[in-house]
């Protein structure tokens, strides 16, 4: 066994190791992880080579792909966020050969981060044609200034190889994307960038309330990612941008702009005409509203609200009956909330549900997803709800409204106004024809959400743009 050292810090050395390798690793230099070999108990082993891109074909094939969304490793498995995962079977299933970057992150790390679903990337479909560069973990100014020099160095052997290139806009340091970005640009390629929010809006957003130190951090970095950001935009040949939030705020600096919907529920997750129908018919006669939300319990999701918006309902009359499927750092200061307005009996915390077909299943039995999202981000969870035939109730956005333009599903009350977003829970409630509506907009509107067409759709798009 041996392990990467870091007298040439661009290149590697030959290596074969099992866990215990990135178990010691010290992270400053990527790794190169493959399945083609096994050791003698069958266990998989990481493969690399002094230059990255010499055990590869130098003519460019396939798609370059860096992420923000991390690895991680149990024993020999190699993990990802379970769909980030359904991500690179899509892609794989749209482009010969898919070369995914990534930081790799320590089991410290880990700990601390309970929102993720992990899925071990061994079961990935079109495997053969995947390939995981582990990059160094560099949150701080210091680690992610010592790794630099490393990682650009990597990046640029793998831009070189690869004919396709796309890159997922994350935060400031330890943002490997945007080195990929900057050497791509050095390089004379086109590249595509790729964001699902407005990343120095939402930071802002969410230390409100937050120690004085964190605040201030926050008010420096924001403005010097806008800039970061924005001059990365600027030099690519598509933005890709999730919801109509991300779409406003960056397509003013590039030529080149679509409005997309990253989504990772499957064809056969939509409601169909049966269940929508009985759906309709069970909200008719049901004395109580049933109501839902699936996400974090972090503060750009304002679960606070969330909870006063119930509160002012079921004070008003309203007889309801209310889930949040998660789990995060609010979740005490939700608890000490229920019990402060006398909530218990309406309002259940259930935690995160990792079976996705279950979270489905309860999201479609609820009759109105209610959302109170204050950072101009895109979740996923309100296209779900469509895709369930669920309503979607919650604070006003370009994104949520952009959702139901056309088809409909969805009513809004003003950003940070639980009041009236309380106040439209009591209309639904009372105008029940209203609400079986909304409920048959959302079956219809949530048809034209699933993960093939929208990544056959965006493949497309780099194939024709990206030449």
């Amino acid at each position: 066994m041996v392990i990467p050292v870091n007298s040439n810090p661009g290149s590697f050395l030959p290596f074969s190791a099992t866990h215990e390798t990135l178990k010691r690793h010290s992270g400053e230099t990527p790794l190169l992880y493959t399945r083609k070999e096994k050791d003698v108990a069958g266990a998989d082993l990481i493969s690399g080579s002094r230059n990255l891109g010499s055990s590869f074909t130098q003519q460019k094939k396939g798609m370059l792909l860096v992420l923000p969304v991390p690895f991680r490793t149990n024993g020999c498995q190699l993990l990802c966020e379970a769909q980030a995962c359904n991500g690179l079977e899509q892609w794989a299933d749209n482009f010969e050969s898919i070369v995914v970057a990534a930081p790799f992150l320590p089991e410290p790390l880990t700990e601390r981060n309970t929102t993720l679903h992990w899925r071990d990337t061994a079961t990935l479909a079109h495997l053969e044609r995947i390939e995981f560069v582990l990059l160094p973990s560099a949150y701080s100014p210091l680690k992610f200034l010592s790794c630099y020099a490393s990682v650009r160095a990597s990046l640029a052997e793998l831009i070189s190889r690869c004919h396709y290139l796309q890159f997922a806009l994350g935060g400031l340091f330890g943002d490997w994307s945007t080195v990929a970005a900057f050497e791509a640009h050095k390089q004379g390629r086109r590249y595509a960038i790729h964001t699902d929010r407005v990343e120095h809006e939402v930071i802002l957003q969410s230390v409100k309330g937050a120690k004085l130190t964190t605040q201030i951090k926050a008010r420096i970095e924001a403005p010097l990612i806008a800039i970061y950001h924005k001059r990365i935009i600027k030099n690519c040949s598509l933005g890709l941008w999730h919801g109509y939030d991300c779409y406003s705020a960056y397509s003013p600096f590039s030529t080149n702009n679509h409005l997309i919907h990253d989504i990772h529920t499957k064809p056969s997750d939509c409601i169909n005409t049966i269940e929508l129908s009985e759906k309709i018919e069970r909200v008719a006669n049901d004395p109580t509203i049933h109501i839902c939300y699936a996400g974090r319990m972090e503060p750009m999701k304002a679960p606070i609200d969330w909870i006063k918006a119930i509160g002012r309902a079921r004070d008003l009359g309203v007889n309801l009956h209310a889930t949040w499927l998660g789990h995060g750092s609010l979740l005490d200061e939700m608890k000490a909330t229920i019990a402060k307005l006398n909530l218990n009996s309406c309002i259940e915390l259930r935690g995160w549900e990792q079976n996705r077909d279950n979270l489905l299943r309860m999201i479609r039995e609820s009759h109105l997803m209610l959302f109170t999202h204050i950072t101009p981000e895109s979740p996923r969870c309100l296209i779900e709800a469509l895709i369930c035939g669920t309503p979607i109730i919650g604070y006003q956005s370009k994104y949520a409204e952009d959702l139901v333009k056309n088809i409909g599903g969805g009513m809004f009350a003003p950003l940070k106004n639980w009041k009236e977003l309380g106040n439209l829970l009591v209309t639904l409630s009372k105008e029940r024809q209203r609400l079986s509506q909304l409920i048959a907009e959302a079956g219809q509107n949530g048809k034209r959400f699933n993960d093939e067409a929208v990544f056959r759709e965006r493949s497309q798009l780099i194939k024709q743009y990206l030449f």
